[in-house]
């Protein structure tokens, strides 16, 4: 009797030749990946907004308001962290706008992939990333009457 015959499994790919499976992945994009970048972008968006709270304004206590100096350097010191509250703000807002835009792109790409969702979902998905995405385009428009 002959000993059973093994059977050959996938051949061993390299770092160089990826399997074939990978290569047919469709690419860089991952819902998966896409909403985690996205909620971590609007995570560090939220630290960063309230990092200059951490230390808060200066002080009128600290300063000894007779001192011309004093309150030369109080009125410094009150502009620049405005100024640090200002830069941080438009960051964290960058930050949380481009984690909705991934987010709202990941829901718009997942709704045309015909092979994983059925049409209720991807119908479902193609509204909300749509209203993500002009929810983002529409903030930065604003309607002000002069008269």
């Amino acid at each position: 009797m002959q000993p059973p015959m093994q059977q050959a499994g996938p051949p061993p790919s390299n770092m160089y030749h990826p399997p074939q499976q990978a290569m047919m992945g469709g690419g860089l994009f991952s819902l998966h990946k896409f909403l985690m970048i996205g909620v971590i972008l609007i995570l560090i968006a939220g630290l960063i907004a309230v990092l200059p709270d951490f230390s808060g304004p200066p002080a009128e206590v600290d300063y000894d308001q007779t001192d011309l100096d004093d309150v030369k350097k109080f009125a410094e010191d009150t502009e620049s962290h405005n100024d640090l509250v200002r830069i941080m703000d438009s960051l964290a807002t960058i930050l949380g706008m481009a984690g909705v835009a991934l987010i709202g792109y990941a829901f718009v790409r997942e709704a045309y992939d015909e092979d994983t969702t059925t049409p209720a979902l991807r119908i479902a998905l193609l509204i909300l990333g749509s209203v993500m995405l002009l929810q983002l385009i529409g903030s930065g428009a604003s309607l002000s009457l002069s008269l």
